[in-house]
């Protein structure tokens, strides 16, 4: 099996990336279950920007596509909306992974449909319309031809365009790549103006725009309780294992095993309502929602 290397190489440098872990660790997932509080707690807020959508515009039906790009299991991002009702579409480009994906979801008792697609995301197999909603999160990275890509999106959806893009200002940005662009995992990730000008035109619009996934723990590609040892907080590590925080995966919400996991994770919310001047260098995410300008939703 090949793993796609979805990170930007230069002749200058060949240094680790985020993107470059996500694209070689993902399988590990599939058989050791334990994503860790970074992962959960973005899957959880997730939630709260699904409700919102659900509510504003009656969402029957949902595609993913692309959805590989979070670290954790691969494909499960859309459960919520499989929970709610909704008519849910996956689609991946690596065959094996979304025979993996469908695994998961029949395990748990959800229906989808999973669709293989190859890398070239610049045209997609469904008609015109077929979508009361599509979206992805944090997957860009993996498409070649985004503006392509974004206009196919359009095409297929007929009510919302949910697009989550890694935060370039983050803090933790610069620390791992610097100010310089070439050192950037993939422009067309954390290029959002771009994103606005290709979805927009004269059928859609950018309805909101904001920064989101904002945890009391800087964005690394670690697990938390990882990065609380490794600096010196070992005792609140051990804690948080006493607890049952140390090994969390939010398929034990879905399957009932943890009912209360969201509100055991969400009690690490307290920075979403933050000032965006302090988002704006803190949050994980970047969202934008893009709405259909010839639908009757308000």
């Amino acid at each position: 099996m090949t793993v796609p290397d979805f990170s930007l190489k230069t002749s200058q440098t060949t240094e680790w990336t985020p993107t470059m872990y996500i694209a070689s660790a993902w399988e590990q997932y599939f058989s050791n279950h334990h994503e860790g509080l970074g992962t959960t707690y973005e899957r959880f807020i997730l939630h709260r920007y699904f409700e919102k959508i659900k509510r504003a515009h009656s969402i029957q039906s949902v595609l993913e596509v692309p959805s590989f790009g979070m670290t954790g299991i691969s494909g499960i991002n859309s459960l919520w909306w499989a929970q709610q009702g909704a008519k849910v579409t996956v689609v991946d480009e690596n065959e094996r992974r979304i025979g993996l994906i469908r695994g998961i979801w029949q395990d748990l008792c959800f229906d989808a449909d999973f669709i293989y697609q190859k890398p070239d995301y610049s045209s997609l197999c469904f008609k015109d319309k077929s979508f009361d909603m599509s979206w992805n999160f944090a997957s860009l990275a993996a498409v070649q031809k985004p503006k392509d890509f974004l206009k196919e999106l359009a095409r297929v959806t007929k009510k919302v365009i949910f697009i989550c893009v890694p935060n370039k200002w983050n803090i933790a940005s610069f620390v791992r790549f610097g100010v310089n662009k070439q050192s950037e995992v993939c422009s067309g990730a954390i290029r959002p103006r771009s994103h606005r000008k290709m979805v927009g035109g004269a059928n859609w619009h950018c309805a909101e725009r904001g920064f989101f996934d904002v945890p009391p723990w800087p964005d690394i590609a670690m697990k938390k309780e990882d990065l609380m040892e490794k600096i010196g907080f070992k005792r609140l590590a051990q804690k948080m294992e006493k607890k049952g925080e140390r090994h969390i995966c939010i398929l034990d919400y879905f399957s009932g095993k943890n009912p209360d996991m969201e509100r055991t994770i969400l009690k690490y919310a307290f920075l979403e309502n933050s000032p965006r001047i302090f988002k704006r260098f803190w949050a994980h995410h970047q969202y934008f929602i893009f709405i259909s300008n010839k639908t009757n939703d308000t």
